[in-house]
């Protein structure tokens, strides 16, 4: 019994190789597989795909072939190291055309002979279509060279369509100056990303359905630690699955458990994937040994801390109770400002009030007000005897004996 046998399955569900029967349609493959189809049915002179190793580019050219309608005439190129006579020899040898010998072929013949081509398909309803896989290896002067093919074209259509497979190197070739009419012609550029954690858990358990497994022999445990390790790219996420079942085989445990892929990813011998573990402990270790020396300095601190800080200063700096001194005395004087407004406000209404009881007679005098801080001293005292009558106070000359009064509110008769 090996190890697909233990787990009940019908073939490796986590090989290497692009097979098409395990595409998993994810978000980011769907749509580009749309925008794919939808350049070539637009007819787009170029249409570039770019992504990271392992992200399953190939896998989509296979897609894209698949996809393909009868109108187009494929020509593949999977070894990109050309110069242009190679690329343009790589090209009619995929379509079944025999050049020149090899000594004797020159850039004009190749060109004669792949333009008389294109029109013959043109005349019957098809066209040529150049699929590049690696395309970032081209040298600078085939990538010219195939800028100056998708010249190729009538007044209504082209007769030939360019799509380059590449990794992000690709961009940053196109992004020279030198590129810039190359990029000009460019439709399409996409990007392939890899796959979300989630995406990432539904990818592994499509692969064990397509493998005869409807339940994944695995520990929910172990999703953080895959992603973390692999970052969402399918050819790592089938590296280490299919390590991890051998792993799982050889100790007899029937799940995948933390632990089984761990020891599978410690036996490659990548950097990029062993460096997390020890990443992980250095983490932790220097958490700990941070705290033990903060508990150990809070604790037991060193000679020349205690000899050289005073812990008998201000905790406040200097500026505090400057700013504290400041709002006293800005509260004080506004505090004495209103008292005087106040002040000024009552006596601008006695003024009022004393001035509407002065007598018609007196119009033009002008009330004399004291001030509050000086009241006014009490009258004496009347003195009221059986028949004798109080002295009366000696009245100016000129002066009204009988001023007009006021009538009384609490009666008519006399007081």
């Amino acid at each position: 019994m090996n190890h697909l046998e233990f787990f009940g399955l019908q073939e490796d569900p986590f090989r290497m190789t692009p097979d098409r029967n395990y595409y998993f349609p994810t978000k980011g493959h769907a749509a580009l597989r749309e925008v794919i189809q939808y350049g070539l049915e637009g007819d787009e002179g170029f249409i570039i795909v770019t992504g990271e190793i392992g992200t399953g580019k190939t896998l989509m050219l296979r897609m894209m072939m698949d996809d393909l309608p009868d109108r187009f005439e494929t020509a593949l190129i999977l070894s990109p190291h050309l110069s242009r006579l190679e690329l343009l020899q790589s090209i009619l040898q995929d379509i079944g055309l025999s050049g020149p010998a090899d000594h004797t072929a020159s850039l004009d013949s190749l060109l004669r002979i792949l333009n008389d081509h294109l029109y013959a398909l043109a005349q019957q309803g098809k066209k040529l279509l150049i699929v590049i896989d690696e395309a970032q290896n081209l040298p600078d002067e085939s990538l010219e060279q195939l800028r100056l093919l998708s010249n190729f074209e009538t007044d209504t259509q082209k007769l030939l369509q360019i799509v380059l497979f590449g990794q992000p190197e690709l961009r940053d070739k196109l992004s020279q100056s030198n590129m810039r009419q190359l990029v000009q012609r460019v439709s399409i550029m996409e990007t392939l990303s890899p796959l979300s954690k989630q995406e990432m858990v539904r990818y592994i358990l499509h692969r064990f359905k397509k493998s005869g497994v409807y339940k994944m022999p695995r520990s929910f445990a172990t999703t953080d630690i895959l992603w973390r390790t692999t970052k969402g790219y399918p050819r790592l996420i089938n590296k280490i699955m299919s390590r991890a079942l051998l792993v799982a085989y050889a100790e007899k445990e029937t799940r995948i458990t933390r632990k089984i892929v761990r020891e599978a990813v410690a036996s490659f011998n990548s950097p990029n994937q062993k460096k997390f573990f020890p990443a992980t402990f250095l983490r932790w270790g220097t958490g700990v040994v941070f705290l033990l020396l903060l508990v150990w300095g809070i604790t037991f601190p060193p000679a020349w801390i205690t000899n050289n800080i005073s812990f008998s200063r201000p905790v406040r700096p200097p500026w505090v109770d400057q700013s504290a001194a400041w709002v006293t005395r800005l509260a004080e004087d506004t505090r004495q400002t209103t008292a005087t407004l106040h002040e000024q406000g009552v006596t601008w209404i006695n003024s009022v009030v004393l001035g509407n009881s002065q007598t018609a007679d007196q119009p033009e005098q002008m009330l004399q007000t004291l001030p509050l801080a000086t009241p006014l001293p009490p009258a004496p005292p009347v003195i009221e005897s059986e028949g004798v009558d109080a002295p009366q106070a000696e009245k100016p000359a000129g002066e009204n004996t009988n001023p007009l009064r006021a009538p009384s509110p609490f009666g008519t008769g006399p007081g």
